[in-house]
């Protein structure tokens, strides 16, 4: 029966073996080369990433670019034939075919244009909610961070009176106040109050890196606090910036879809996948196609993003490490016999 110094010899061997692999892989590479292999041996995170680019071209492709305002309209037709407005002359319930792959809903509207146009607008207001939130986030974490005393007092209790504020509450009186003003206007508004989350996690790194000896070379070097900050934390940063960014993003798209469901978020005339499953949740049991589309969407959406915050994460921290597989180690146990 072995020991338990034998135990620990063969742990510590194994450690040993792992770093050694660890190491040769990453020899020679760049920061940004480590970062995107680690990324990269994430698979679910690049089926994530793939599935995202792929959806995205393909609803806005389908939809068409639709901007401006109604006076002055900025249009690109898809290559969908049909309209969010579009009345078809199909007889019939509407059950999906090969003209109208999702079906029709009870007006004859073809349904994919519909869930395309949906979808466009609710990757829109994800991308703005999640770019806004992640700049204000970013922002007010370093600056309460790196400056400390009365300024992070003031600014960490307005943080903190902001997350008292139930999200779904605030988001519904932005949604009645502004939801009518268009999409634009109800994602900008729904951004200014999305950032309490990464300002904290963004203090709380600055706050750790502030320490560091290299923030305290600089400052002996005369460098000012603007290029400390932009120059030496935020780099150092960036990784929990990215990470939270990506989860913003999943957590904007379920709450747009939330506010649209209950009547607060994108208004008619124009769709979201909120405002869908709304419209045609009492459809579910005669055309179930006009619930569960949207649906899926969502959750496909949400999952992905999801999937790409977790590979980023583990590409981004150091202490991830990628499972040494047999294969592996009898790889370099080979390499390591004499004569080889």
């Amino acid at each position: 029966m072995a020991s338990k110094k034998d135990k620990n010899v063969a742990k510590e061997s194994t450690t040993v073996g792992e770093n050694a692999i660890a190491n040769r892989e990453t020899e020679g590479l760049s920061q940004g080369q480590i970062i995107r292999r680690r990324f990269m041996q994430h698979k679910p995170a690049v089926a994530g990433l793939i599935f995202m680019i792929f959806f995205t071209l393909f609803m806005y492709s389908a939809s068409g670019i639709h901007l401006g305002t109604e006076k002055n309209p900025i249009n690109w037709q898809g290559w969908w034939p049909y309209t969010i407005r579009d009345i078809t002359a199909a007889s019939g319930a509407g059950d999906p075919s090969w003209a109208h792959p999702m079906g029709l809903d009870p007006l004859h509207l073809d349904y994919f244009a519909l869930v395309s146009r949906g979808a466009e607008i609710s990757l829109m207001v994800m991308v703005i909610i999640g770019g806004l939130g992640g700049l204000l986030g970013t922002i007010m974490g370093a600056v309460s961070g790196f400056f400390g005393g009365w300024i992070d007092a003031i600014m960490m209790r307005f943080t903190d009176f902001i997350i008292t504020i139930p999200a779904i509450l605030i988001g519904a009186v932005i949604g009645f106040r502004v939801g009518n003003l268009g999409v634009f206007a109800l994602a900008i508004f729904l951004g200014l109050f999305s950032w309490t989350g990464l300002a904290r996690l963004v203090r709380g790194e600055f706050l750790s890196l502030r320490e560091r000896e290299f923030v305290d070379a600089a400052r002996v070097a005369g460098a000012s606090n603007r290029r400390i900050i932009f120059k030496h934390i935020l780099p150092n940063a960036i990784g929990v910036i990215i990470v939270s960014v990506t989860l913003l993003l999943a957590g904007s798209i379920l709450t747009e879809t939330g506010l649209s469901y209950l009547g607060f978020g994108v208004q008619a005339p124009d769709v979201s996948l909120g405002t869908l499953i709304n419209q045609y949740q009492d459809a579910f049991t005669v055309a179930p196609w006009l619930f569960w589309w949207p649906g899926v969407i969502i959750i496909l959406i949400a999952l992905s993003i999801n999937f790409v915050g977790d590979g980023l994460r583990d590409a981004f921290d150091p202490r991830q490490r990628r499972r040494i597989k047999r294969k592996d180690f009898q790889l370099e146990a080979a390499k390591s016999r004499p004569g080889k």
